[in-house]
């Protein structure tokens, strides 16, 4: 049968190299450089990284970005940075134009376009002097007074190169020769080696320092060869330089650690010196234009990119494994230091650690690995698939497939005694392997049908530890369960491990790290003992030491003493999603479901760095505040918060901050990491606010004047109660006086009423003036004497229901407009009668009258009308006309009235009013305008009278209009 076959794999019959990349971190427009076309980088003495860009001069604090610029500046794009000894970061353009920054201000210092025509130079600045140089030129520049001295560069003049500093000193070859300035004179440092000859069109020499007695110098023939030097010992030594070198333009070169790292448009180049001989240590960053780096003071390498940004390598001794495959679900230390690595794939990469070369081995059946164990007694190890299970045998370099296979297996251990002790998904068992078989389900020597997470026997005590969902339990030769407890709880644990001491280990889902011996929990480590978090991924051993990683951080615990280390992300450490460690000799290696990483156990850990940390921000009540020593509060209920910062990668998370209030607090911790500390309530007085690093004797401080508030002064509630009592007292009379007025507005109000009563009452006696009924009675008369006595009662009918009528009306505050238009139609019928018959009358009604709906003043019309007949219309013969028209004025939700006669006009009637021997003012005319003044007192909307002089084209008189507006 096909699980009994041993299948032998020469699918690579030789071992392959493996590459590894340092973990890095990218800064690019995305989480806010101002740009990703980066040409150089510098740091200055702060912390502060200084970028040349084409977006001009950037200063990152390992957070944010400010861009500096001046009006003068011509284009965007800086190059050419350097940092002197006074932290002036200098900067050049193409158009000739030199800057230094130097705090938050860009100052122009000076302009050589007329030498330089448009090329870049070359920069450096030491002390009172600068050296900048393009390849026809070189000038010496006086820093205090700006002189220049040209040094004219002869056409391909031997070793002309690039300006360099060192011993502290301008440096820089030319025609042969390095020369050096000293206390502003040029001297002869050197004669220069064997070059490249200069009609070779090779690029300008490099001196690069190695220390403070050696320098190398480089020059490059592009594509064909590189030449390279070590001056030591006032000798110039000829390296050899790897290929490599020759095919990759070199941008930059920096010496690091002893390590050469030239920057290329093919990543990085690390080259060290062995015997005569540069070798290519690594070469990373491939895919990546790299212009410039450097070592900040934290260790961690900033490197400048083309196209891509800053990237950081914050640890060089955490790498990546370039894995054949993704996906890597298991890790396994078996012989010889070799790893073992599980994919989803199904497959297998065995790799010398040692060596980083790997082979791959690929089983017939394309299921994710589950987990792995190795047996060191007979050097094979365990493959368990997600369905099949495979042993492989180191030695034979083959596998044999294990019939009645298990599904699911979380983790395995074997025993002393040969049995093999699993945890599966939906249990934990203790079988064996017989006749490369499991035993089935029936024959197992143990069955706990509960989810298993993890197991590990112990080949000191011979007990087995098995935990699942039930908690951590222990499990003897006689098959007998023990449970595991702290503070009366079971123990859930996911990771489970032994030390040399004895001791078990257990990782928990959120309880932290358990130390147990036999069945006790003998000591609970957690955040009081350092641990980073209480949710533990992963542990492993490493003699005397314990590596735990948590969902926020890897640590290292000395078993013995208790001491712990941290690494954090901006160590270097890419994720904390890990699923199993492994030691092999001076390397951790350790996966993410994502890759495979390595790191050395030793210098991962870097030296303590203590950043140089400022105050960046006061707010007080929500405002920022400007940039002073001392800050005023207006009241210890005012919300407050200092802000402040550490430059460089790690900044913050370096090291740990405390503050406290001077001679009123004791030192309060801050969260590391949080750099805003708030205050929602701050004592009464002057306080001194101080900032330190933990354990440090080195404070920053700020003042804080803190003043009273004014509510809680003694002269505060005295004012408050004289106020009261005064506002009291204004209350009252206030009260008192609105009475009153409103009393002497009731009287007003009567007294009007009672004036309208009476210019009604006088209004229907004008109306009734006696011209009108004497004509009326004489008109009844004639009906009678000409015994037209059907004509007279008619007449007499109106003529009474029209007085009724009046005299009800005269009685309302309003009445309808039908009520109006009926009175006027007895009125107009009568008054026809007395021009005997030589009237025309009309009323025009708009249709969109609604005239119950509509109401007006009563008697208010009739006395327009009545003026239009007796002064306009009384005085002319024939061809007496009046119209009256009544409209609605929707826009202006109001009544529109208009009366119109074609008499002889107003000016005509004055003249006759005036030559008549009883000549007085028409009472009419002033009781109707005072009517409407008073009408109007008690309206919001008031009434309008308007009245118009008709006149023909040649000017003469022609009738009078009324227009009247009534609001409703």
């Amino acid at each position: 049968m096909i699980q009994h076959l041993f299948l032998y794999l020469f699918l690579l019959s030789s071992f392959n190299a493996i590459a590894q990349e340092p973990v890095r971190i990218k800064v690019t427009e995305q989480n806010g450089l101002p740009s990703n076309e980066v040409y150089s980088i510098e740091e200055d003495s702060k912390g502060f990284v200084w970028i040349a860009s084409n977006k001009g001069l950037v200063r990152y604090d390992g957070t944010t970005s400010k861009t500096y610029d001046h009006p003068e500046k011509v284009g965007l794009s800086v190059f050419e940075l350097f940092v002197d000894e006074k932290d002036r970061v200098w900067c050049m353009n193409l158009t000739g134009q030199i800057f230094y920054a130097q705090g938050d201000d860009l100052t122009l210092f000076t302009d050589v376009s007329e030498e330089f025509k448009g090329s870049l130079g070359s920069m450096v600045v030491v002390g009172d002097t600068m050296i900048v140089s393009m390849y026809r030129v070189r000038l010496s520049i006086d820093i205090k007074t700006k002189e220049k001295t040209v040094y004219p560069i002869k056409e391909f003049s031997v070793g002309s190169g690039l300006n360099s500093v060192y011993k502290n000193r301008p440096t820089f070859t030319e025609n042969g020769k390095v020369f050096q300035v000293i206390d502003g004179t040029l001297s002869t440092m050197d004669d220069l080696p064997d070059l490249i000859k200069a009609e070779n069109r090779r690029l300008p020499v490099r001196l690069i320092n190695k220390n403070d007695n050696e320098f190398y110098l480089i020059q490059q023939k592009l594509g064909e060869n590189t030449v390279m030097y070590l001056r030591k010992d006032d000798y110039w030594i000829k390296l050899e330089t790897p290929e490599l070198c020759s095919v990759s333009r070199i941008d930059s070169a920096h010496v690091i650690n002893d390590a050469l790292y030239l920057t290329t448009k093919n990543g990085l180049l690390v080259l060290k010196e062995e015997k005569n001989r540069m070798v290519l240590h690594q070469h990373f960053l491939k895919e990546f234009y790299t212009t410039d780096l450097f070592q900040d003071a934290d260790l961690n390498i900033w490197v400048s990119t083309l196209r891509n940004g800053l990237i950081i390598i914050p640890n060089i001794h955490v790498r990546k494994i370039m894995l054949p495959e993704p996906l890597p679900k298991r890790l396994e230390k078996t012989v010889n230091n070799e790893l073992m690595v599980g994919y989803e794939s199904g497959n297998i990469n065995i790799i010398k650690a040692d060596e980083l070369v790997f082979k791959q081995i690929e089983f017939p059946t394309a299921s994710a690995i589950s987990t792995l164990k190795h047996d060191e007694k007979s050097n094979t190890t365990l493959i368990f698939q997600k369905l099949k299970n495979y042993l492989y045998d180191h030695d034979s370099a083959s596998y044999v497939v294990i019939g009645k296979p298990l599904a699911s297996v979380k983790e395995v251990d074997f025993t002393n005694k040969g049995f093999i002790i699993a945890a599966l998904s939906g249990t934990t068992i203790v079988t064996k392997i017989h006749e490369q078989k499991f035993l089935a389900k029936s024959e197992l020597y143990y069955d706990h049908k509960k989810r298993g997470y993890t197991v590990l026997h112990d080949k000191n005590s011979g007990l087995n530890y098995i935990a699942d969902v039930d908690g951590l339990r222990t499990l003897n030769s006689g098959l007998q369960e023990k449970p595991i407890t702290y503070k009366d709880r079971p123990v859930l644990t996911r990771n489970l491990s032994q030390d040399k001491y004895g001791n078990i280990w257990a990782g928990s889902f959120k309880n932290g790290l358990f130390k147990i011996k036999g069945n006790e929990v003998i000591e609970h480590i957690d955040a009081s003992n350092g641990l980073a978090s209480l949710i533990v991924n992963s542990i492993t051993i490493d003699d005397e030491y314990l590596w735990i990683c948590t969902d926020v951080a890897l640590q290292r615990y000395h078993i013995p003493t208790g001491d712990i280390k941290t690494l954090k992300a901006r160590d270097g450490i890419p994720s904390f999603s890990i699923i199993d460690m492994c030691v092999i000799g001076e390397d951790l290696f350790m996966n993410t479901p994502q890759a495979v990483y390595r790191i050395d156990k030793h210098k991962v850990f870097k030296p303590l760095f203590i950043p140089d940390y400022y105050f960046t921000t006061v707010r007080v009540d929500g405002k920022d505040q400007p940039s002073a020593t001392s800050y005023t509060i207006p009241d210890q209920r005012t919300p407050a918060s200092i802000g402040f910062n550490a430059n460089g990668l790690r900044g913050l998370a370096s090291g740990k901050f405390e503050y406290r209030i001077k001679n009123k607090t004791d030192w309060i911790p801050q969260p590391q990491g949080n750099n805003t500390i708030q205050f929602a309530t701050l004592p009464v007085g002057e306080l001194i606010f101080e900032l330190r690093q933990a354990g440090s004797d080195t404070v920053k401080s700020l003042k804080l004047v803190v003043e009273q508030p004014f509510y809680t002064t003694w002269w505060f509630w005295t004012l408050l109660a004289i106020n009261t009592i005064l506002a009291i007292i204004f209350y009252y009379r206030r009260k008192l006086r609105f009475r009153e007025s409103e009393k002497n507005k009731q009287l007003r109000t009567l007294a009007l009423d009672n004036e309208l009563i009476t210019l009604r009452l006088e209004n229907l006696r004008s109306q009734m003036n006696p011209h009108f009924i004497f004509n009326a009675l004489n008109s009844i008369q004639e009906y009678i004497v000409s015994n037209e006595r059907n004509l007279a009662s008619s007449y007499l009918v109106k003529f009474s229901r029209l007085i009724r009528m009046y005299l009800d009306q005269s009685r309302e505050n309003q009445i309808t407009l039908k009520e109006e238009l009926h009175a006027m139609e007895l009125y107009l019928e009568l008054e026809k009668v007395r021009f005997e018959e030589k009237l025309i009358y009309q009323l025009q009604i708009d249709p969109a009258l609604e005239q119950e709906q509509v109401f007006l003043p009563p008697l208010f019309v009739q006395p327009y009308v009545e003026n239009a007949l007796k002064h306009g219309l009384l005085h002319k013969k024939d061809n007496r006309e009046l119209k009256v028209a009544f409209e609605w004025d929707p826009a202006d939700q109001s009544l529109q009235i208009c009366v119109v006669d074609n008499g002889i006009g107003r000016d005509a009637s004055q003249v006759i009013k005036k030559s008549q021997e009883h000549y007085h003012k028409s009472f009419a005319t002033y009781a109707n305008q005072e009517r409407v003044n008073l009408l109007n007192s008690k309206r919001n909307r008031k009434i309008t009278v308007e009245i118009i002089d008709l006149k023909t084209s040649t000017d003469q008189a022609c009738g009078t209009q009324v227009c009247i507006s009534i609001p409703q």
